[in-house]
Formats: structure tokens, C-alpha cells, sequence
């Protein structure tokens, strides 16, 4: 049985009734209204899959109403179907160009009207459901499918547009790059899996230390980049400090592993390209490798 909910408004109280059964009948959950206004303030309240709306009512008809309802965000993609003995074709432009997606004429067929509210309702499930895909989709497009985070192509593309922004009002802008260190033995005597929990791991501390303003993401393999904009490169090795700390005294959750990283960090210079802002930040990033390691160099 259905579950959905559907408005009715009509100002006659036969009409209500005779439309509250039938849908009810079908397992329809049933919400009223008794003028235009009054729809607009139940819809928003209520939020129904389906609206059926009288034309003819005093104050505000059903075309007015059905306009307003279009404008108004969160409510705006509701189907409307209108009730209505006005089946003119003038009629029937004026309803469509208020936003309905059907008419049902009155006095209306059981049948008939229930095929149609069926209809639409299945029709707004499903636009609904292509609208999460599309979501999914895109956010898979720009996350690591492993941490969570930005991907490569993502980070380039967001990295770009902080460096246009930055050149347009003359605001700073700063990269870090880090790599975890030894990563290799990790995989290597601990086993592939747990190298994933590492990056995991790595990637959420990573995430809960940056500020909002920053953008971190997985740069490749063990490697990590976070973008600081108007970020001075001394508040930038500042938060990069922060991670390398938070890190080092994490538990990774398996006794004897320790993490660590090493990172480079490199503030962007009037026109220079994006990729030689972030091969600096890597040369940084190897120095830091190769005097010790864990450990941040600007």
C-alpha cells in the first residue's frame, strides 16, 4: 500500500471529504487545505509528494497559488495536478504555464484520478532517485574512493581556481605536501590492509586538523596535498606542524605501529603555474625526507 502524502485543497468540505477517502482508501496519508494561501503554509509544513488543486476558490485561485508555490524553493518541485470543470484549452495553457503537471476534470472518475496521482507520484520518485545517482556520481568523480578525500584531478582543479582568485584580489595562497613515511615497510610487514587503515587514519587527522577554508586531498599513493588560501606561508608550515604532530602521537590501532610524515610547504609567486607551485612543495617535501624525516620544510 501506498505511503505517500497528498495535499488536497479545495473550499468545499464535500470535496475534501469525497477526495480524502478515496486516497485514503488506497493507503494515501491525506493532508487539506481550504484556500490558496493555506496550501502554500500546508505545503511547506507538510512537504507532500503530490498536490491536488482546485482552480476555482475566492481570494487566491489555483493558478495563483500554484505560481507562488513554484517560487518557493523547497517546495517548488511538488507535482500539481489541478481539479478543475474549466477544461478549455485556454484553461489548460493557463494551468501549465502555472507549473502544473496534469488536470483532472470534475466531476472526476475514481479510476481515473487515482491512475493519474499514481502516475505523477512515481514519476517524482523517480526524477528524485536519478537526482541522488547524479549526486553519487559526482562526488565520486572528485573523492578518493579509499580516504574520503579530494582526488588528484579534483585538487588540480581547485588548486587553479584558489590561484586565479588569489591573482584577481592579491591574496596569498599556500600548498603542503606530505607523504608518510616508510610507507613501503608498512605494506611490507604489516600487509596491504593495514597500509589502508594507515592512509585512513592518516587522511581523518588530516581532515579534523585543517581549517575549514582549507582544501586536503589525496594527492597519490601515501601522498597528500592540503591548499591554504589567504594563508600566509607562516600560518601554513604553522597547520602543517599541527598534522605532523597529530599523526605522530596517533594510535594507529596496532601495537608496535607508529606513523609518521614529512612535508614540504611552498607559497605560490606571481604567475607561476599551478604544477610548479606544487613541485616546489615536493622538493620541500623530499628535503624533509632526506634529513630525517618527520619533519616540515618551507
Amino acid at each position: 500500500m501506498a505511503k505517500e502524502t497528498i495535499l488536497i485543497v479545495d473550499d468545499i468540505a464535500q470535496n475534501l471529504q469525497i477526495l480524502g477517502e478515496v486516497l485514503s482508501a488506497q493507503g494515501y496519508r491525506v493532508a487539506v487545505a481550504t484556500n490558496g494561501l493555506q496550501a502554500i503554509d500546508v505545503a511547506q509544513k507538510v512537504k507532500p509528494d503530490l498536490i491536488l488543486l482546485d482552480v476555482m476558490m475566492p481570494e487566491m485561485d489555483g493558478y495563483e497559488s500554484c505560481r507562488r508555490m513554484k517560487n518557493i524553493p523547497e517546495i517548488e518541485n511538488i507535482p500539481v495536478i489541478f481539479l478543475t470543470a474549466r477544461n478549455t484549452s485556454e484553461d489548460l495553457v493557463a494551468g501549465f504555464e502555472a507549473g502544473a503537471v496534469d488536470f483532472v476534470s470534475k466531476p472526476f472518475i475514481n479510476v481515473e484520478l487515482l491512475v493519474r496521482v499514481k502516475t505523477q507520484v512515481r514519476m517524482k520518485h523517480l526524477v528524485e532517485e536519478l537526482e541522488r545517482k547524479n549526486i553519487e556520481l559526482e562526488n565520486k568523480a572528485i573523492h578518493d574512493d579509499l580516504t574520503g578525500l579530494f582526488n588528484h584531478g579534483h585538487m588540480f582543479e581547485r588548486l587553479t581556481h584558489c590561484q586565479e582568485i588569489g591573482v584577481r584580489y592579491g591574496t596569498s595562497l599556500s600548498v603542503i605536501m606530505f607523504d608518510v613515511d616508510h610507507f613501503k615497510s608498512v605494506n611490507d610487514n604489516w600487509g596491504h590492509q593495514v597500509g589502508d587503515q594507515v592512509l585512513k587514519k592518516v587522511s581523518q587527522i588530516i581532515k579534523d586538523t585543517v581549517r575549514k577554508t582549507d582544501i586536503a586531498g589525496r594527492y597519490g599513493g601515501e601522498e597528500f596535498m592540503v591548499i591554504c588560501q589567504e594563508t600566509t606561508i607562516e600560518n601554513t608550515y604553522a597547520l602543517a606542524e599541527r598534522i605532523r604532530e597529530n599523526i605522530a602521537q596517533a594510535d594507529t590501532g596496532y601495537e608496535g605501529l607508529r606513523v609518521t610524515i614529512s612535508g614540504g610547504v611552498a607559497e605560490s609567486r606571481v604567475g607561476e603555474p599551478v604544477e610548479q607551485l606544487v613541485n616546489r612543495a615536493d622538493e620541500l617535501l623530499y628535503e624533509s625526507k632526506n634529513s630525517g624525516r618527520n619533519k616540515i620544510t618551507q
